[in-house]
């Protein structure tokens, strides 16, 4: 968690950086890449990290994973401390994804791609059915 706050903070304080260098809200004629790019890549980054990190390191212990029975995880754990035969069960695949911390690393990388998409000469257009990603070219 320690990291992901340092991400953030670094993320939320690069944009006032970015907006020093440049004009702000003016893309540059250059790289097409408005101020706020930076910033929406590493909160993209960061909501990436963040999302597999629930899904893998800091998985939750209190439910049961896929289509195994709720409390398989604390089963398997009861039954590993009290049979030595069943004394080398690994219990960890039974544990559950970390829900919050998934959904708030898709929301950070959700943000992230409206910053980046915002700040540079595209734009995304979404209508039922169809999500369209459109890049304007200037001459």
């Amino acid at each position: 968690m320690r990291t992901i706050s340092i991400l953030l903070v670094l993320a939320l304080a690069a944009s006032p950086v970015a907006a020093q260098e440049r004009q702000p809200s003016v893309a540059s004629s250059d790289t097409g890449r408005g101020p706020l790019f930076w910033s929406g890549l590493v909160l993209g980054v960061a909501g990436v990290t963040t999302a597999v990190l629930g899904t893998t390191a800091y998985r939750v212990e209190d439910s049961s994973t896929g289509n195994a029975p709720i409390g398989a995880y604390q089963s398997c754990v009861a039954q590993r401390a009290s049979d030595p035969v069943y004394a080398t069960n690994n219990c960890n695949a039974l544990k559950a994804k970390n829900r919050a911390l998934l959904w708030s690393g898709v929301g950070l990388g959700a943000l992230g791609a409206a910053l980046m998409i915002g700040s540079s000469r595209t734009r995304a257009e979404i209508t039922p059915g169809l999500v369209r990603v459109l890049h304007t070219v200037r001459f």
